[in-house]
């Protein structure tokens, strides 16, 4: 039972992780360089792990691949959840409500959410399939040395994965 305790956290905290690499936005020539940016402070942090990882220049290639890839599935993903909490948020603002229709937007929203899971799980397989076991074990100490300083996934999350907030049915 601890074992499974174990790789389910293991699994969550590569998933935040693999997260930071899907949404750490390249700097181009046309976008102004701002100091302290929180895609600037991610990249920095992405290269530390990289370099306190060890790294071989393919390892990092097939990551940087790995993190589009995701970047890409996971954009759809989050449009798709996007429409459907506007479907949710339309239907609650009726004056009369179908349950019925409210139901069948949430079953959706659950499709969506196990997707956007699914998804994640894949990629953290990939960077698994990258790393050596030693350095997927050194990887899993420095994500949970990084969350036990309030540096962790607890701190926010993803769009895709916050509940609904009152404000946004106003």
């Amino acid at each position: 039972m601890k074992n499974i305790k174990q790789i389910v956290l293991k699994v969550f905290l590569i998933s935040c992780f693999t997260l930071s690499f899907v949404y750490a936005e390249q700097v181009t020539v046309d976008k102004p360089v701002l100091p302290k940016t929180g895609q600037e402070h991610m990249q920095k942090r992405i290269q530390k792990i990289f370099a306190q990882l060890n790294l071989s220049d393919t390892q990092k290639t097939q990551i940087e691949a790995n993190k589009q890839k995701q970047k890409e599935q996971m954009k759809f993903i989050f449009e798709q959840m996007k429409t459907k909490k506007e479907e949710m948020r339309q239907e609650l603002m009726k004056p009369n409500l179908d349950i019925n229709r409210i139901n069948g937007i949430q079953s959706q929203l659950k499709v969506v959410h196990s997707q956007m899971m699914d998804q994640r799980l894949n990629s953290i397989l990939e960077v698994r399939k990258i790393l050596t076991p030693e350095q997927f074990n050194k990887f899993i100490s420095i994500m949970e040395e990084h969350k036990s300083k309030g540096h962790g996934p607890d701190e926010g999350g993803s769009e895709g994965d916050r509940p609904l907030k009152n404000e946004e049915f106003k």
